[in-house]
């Protein structure tokens, strides 16, 4: 495999190869024309002449928000973790970059306790394999407190981190060091210096990832990615839950039979569980964004496929304030561009209460999305629209309806 991001890897093995087409069109667009810092709705843009990306983010307990990604921009190396706090405006507060001399990417970032934050992704330039799961703390003002790597002599990356209830953190990726398989979902339990505590493998002889982890009411741990050892189609949303220890309750999977994943799971507050990724099995397009809602024991309550006569989407999802569900990714159904990014509004039973795309002429992905404490949300992703190199990080607050004035 080539040694780029891949939690959103499916759409960008096709985007990869027309960036350089892109990158002459893109220098006629005007530079900075959807920013708009005047009301409580607004989008920003972030990074220098090369490509940057932003990946996930989160509100901060300033009324602010940290985003983290990847740079080529800036850094020590041939890409390097970018994380990038604003204040409630979206403007820049500060910057890091972490990284060595290699290729190291940040996919996952949760503020913690102390006012620091936990990143997590993947490191070539430091570690024991050629790829290894990279841990990030730093403190309130973006300054690493430590790091560490995870892995062994193969191919081993972090997708997501959440702080666990004592002070510790759970990480979920992927590993082709360890396990059963080719690949095989990878959870990491680490205590508040980041030093391993457990480890544990999921999955068959087949290719199995994990792309997002939450902790549970019950101490345990959720993951959703995907599976091409089990179920029903090429590959299907594999949905894990186990104790506190790490060890497996239970698993689903869910799909037809082509190819279909889960890259985003949150419990919901009645005790199950929210998913969000796409589906080539069920839908309208090509692919299509796939949300399905389960019960406390991963039994399908429902599922939704959200999207048009192409290719769409869903890379984030988030229980809202009234019992619904916000979604991010990216759609070439609908909007401005060939990609534009997608927002979905639905109720609490999945049906669409409203949908908005973002973007311009070109490529515009959104990558995570969360609520806001004033009832809106906050969006980043990448853009090649607009943008000042190849691609930029694109932040966007939108209202409790999904408007930005733009």
């Amino acid at each position: 495999m080539q040694k780029h991001h891949i939690k959103i890897w499916f759409p960008l093995i096709v985007f990869a190869s027309l960036l350089v087409a892109f990158s002459c069109y893109k220098k006629d667009v005007p530079v900075g024309s959807e920013i708009d810092t005047t009301g409580t709705t607004w989008s920003q843009t972030f990074g220098g002449s090369n490509f940057d990306r932003g990946l996930s983010v989160a509100p901060t307990s300033d009324g602010g928000y940290i985003i983290t990604g990847s740079t080529k921009s800036f850094g020590a190396g041939n890409m390097d973790v970018y994380m990038i706090k604003t204040d409630a405006s979206g403007n820049e507060t500060w910057s890091r970059t972490f990284g060595g001399s290699g290729y190291d990417y940040s996919n996952s970032v949760a503020p913690v306790s102390d006012g620091g934050y936990i990143i997590t992704g993947q490191t070539e330039s430091f570690g024991a394999g050629s790829n290894d799961v990279y841990l990030i703390k730093t403190d309130v003002s973006g300054n690493e407190t430590w790091s560490n790597t995870f892995g062994g002599t193969d191919w081993d990356n972090g997708f997501s981190v959440a702080p666990t209830s004592d002070s510790g953190y759970i990480i979920t990726g992927i590993t082709r060091s360890f396990g059963a398989g080719d690949w095989d979902v990878y959870l990491i339990k680490t205590d508040a210096s980041g030093n391993e505590t457990w480890s544990k493998t999921f999955g068959g002889s087949g290719w199995d990832w994990g792309w997002s982890v939450a902790p549970t009411s019950d101490g345990g741990y959720i993951i959703t990615g995907e599976t091409y050892s089990l179920g029903a189609g090429s590959a299907d949303v594999y949905l894990i839950k186990t104790d506190a220890s790490g060890n497996e309750t239970w698993s689903r999977t869910f799909g037809g039979s082509n190819f279909d994943t889960g890259n985003s799971v949150a419990p919901t507050n009645e005790g199950g569980y929210i998913i969000t990724g796409m589906t080539k099995s069920f839908g309208a397009g090509d692919y299509d964004v796939y949300l399905i809602k389960t019960d406390a024991l991963g039994n399908e309550t429902w599922s939704k496929t959200f999207g048009g006569s192409d290719s769409d989407y869903g890379y984030s999802v988030a229980p809202t304030s009234d019992g619904g569900y916000i979604i991010t990714g990216t759609t070439e159904s609908y909007g401005a561009g060939s990609y534009d990014v997608y927002l979905i509004k639905t109720d609490a039973s999945g049906n669409e209460t409203w949908s908005k795309t973002f973007g311009g002429s070109l490529l515009d992905f959104g990558s995570s999305v969360a609520p806001t404490s004033d009832g809106g949300y906050i969006i980043t992703g990448f853009k090649i629209s607009f943008s000042a190199g190849s691609g930029d990080v694109y932040l966007i607050k939108t209202d409790a309806s999904g408007n930005v004035n733009e």
